[in-house]
This record gives C-alpha cells, sequence and structure tokens, in this order.
C-alpha cells in the first residue's frame, strides 16, 4: 500500500547503539525528535516531523534509515481473544516501541492496523538492521498481558536507507518491499537492503 497522508542484549545493547552515533546528531535533530519521543505518533505527523527531519539528514550528509515493523499475525489474536484484546496489543505494543527505543534518535508512528514505523537518525543501514534486530528479539521477549493471559508476540521488520531525495511515501515503499520479504520469507526477521548487500559477498 502506498502511504499516502490524508490521514544489556538487554537495554544497554539498545544503549549503546545511541553513543555510537550521538556525536554525529545535530542538536536541532534531536530537539524535533525529543518532541515526539513520549507518544507513537499518528502516521500524519510521522510525515509531518519525518520529512524535514530526513530534509535535514541530507543537506547534512547525515545516516538516516526507515523501517516498518509488522506485528506477525495480529489478525490471529483478534480471531482468539475478539478485537479489545487486538487494540489493548497495539497500545502495549507501541509502549515497549518506545520503551526499547527511547535512547535512540528515533521517530516511532502507528501506521495503521499491525504496522509501527520507525524513523532512525545517525545510523547507516548495516548498524540499523544489527539494531532492529535486536530489537525484535526484545519484543518477542515481552509477552503482553491480557486477562490473565500472556500473548507472545514476533515481528516482521523491513528497512531502508534514505539516499536522496524523494517523497517520504517512497521512502515508506522501500522499507515495505523489504518487509514483504520478511514476511514471504517466514516472518520473524529483519531484511534490509544491507541484509542483500551481505548475502551478496
Amino acid at each position: 500500500m502506498p502511504y499516502i497522508v490524508s490521514q544489556k542484549r538487554q537495554q544497554s545493547d539498545l544503549c549503546s547503539y545511541s553513543d555510537q552515533v550521538a556525536t554525529g546528531v545535530t542538536a536541532v535533530e534531536r530537539k524535533k525528535i525529543r518532541a515526539s519521543e513520549s507518544r507513537v505518533l499518528s502516521i500524519e505527523d510521522f510525515y509531518r516531523l519525518g520529512e524535514p527531519i530526513v530534509s535535514d539528514c541530507i543537506e547534512g550528509e547525515m545516516a538516516c534509515c526507515v523501517a516498518i515493523i509488522d506485528i506477525d499475525r495480529l489478525f490471529r489474536i483478534s480471531e482468539t481473544y475478539g478485537s479489545d484484546c487486538a487494540d489493548h496489543v497495539l497500545l502495549e505494543f507501541g509502549a515497549n516501541l518506545l520503551r526499547f527505543s527511547a535512547d535512540l534518535y528515533a521517530c516511532v508512528a502507528h501506521l495503521g492496523q499491525d504496522q509501527f514505523g520507525f524513523l532512525l537518525v545517525g545510523m547507516d543501514v548495516a548498524l540499523a538492521t544489527e539494531m532492529l534486530d535486536r530489537l525484535r528479539q526484545r519484543l518477542a521477549s515481552c509477552p503482553i498481558g491480557w486477562k490473565g493471559e500472556m500473548i507472545n508476540l514476533t515481528v516482521s521488520i523491513g528497512a531502508a536507507e534514505i539516499h536522496g531525495r524523494e517523497t517520504f511515501d517512497n521512502y515508506l515503499n522501500a522499507a515495505e518491499q523489504f518487509l514483504f520479504m520478511a514476511k514471504m520469507s517466514g516472518r520473524n526477521q529483519v531484511i534490509s537492503d544491507h541484509t542483500f548487500a551481505t548475502a551478496a559477498h
């Protein structure tokens, strides 16, 4: 789908990525990203905040990546436990994403249904792929409670590095192509342009 806006091997592992990129992130970008850190953005706000951040990164020749995180088989949770449970899972999952990425320079957004957007500043796709795989593992290790049940989740992630000026839709569509590959090849994994570059060598 085109995204059009008319609408610790634990925490210490993720913190270490922030340490690696902190010196390359400008004060302006930090301010813009910190404006979004307390909540999961709507898709409209993701575009509104994301587009100028990407533009600044390109102008400043700073690495920047976009990812789409998809909850695997959310529809089965809805079928098994009901739509209220699925809504609860989405809220808790979004909160986990914010918590686990709190020390990264990242914007988190709910794109709709079972998909979340992730804009990462200061990371090339190789570093982002490694970080996202750690994030995938952390999310899988945090089941979400619902009326005495613990619901285990896995996620599929597609990530793409932003190389030049295009529409924000195009950046998300590139990530979505990699997400589709991750889902078609078994789910519960990260696929990016770095994944293919590594496999080719």
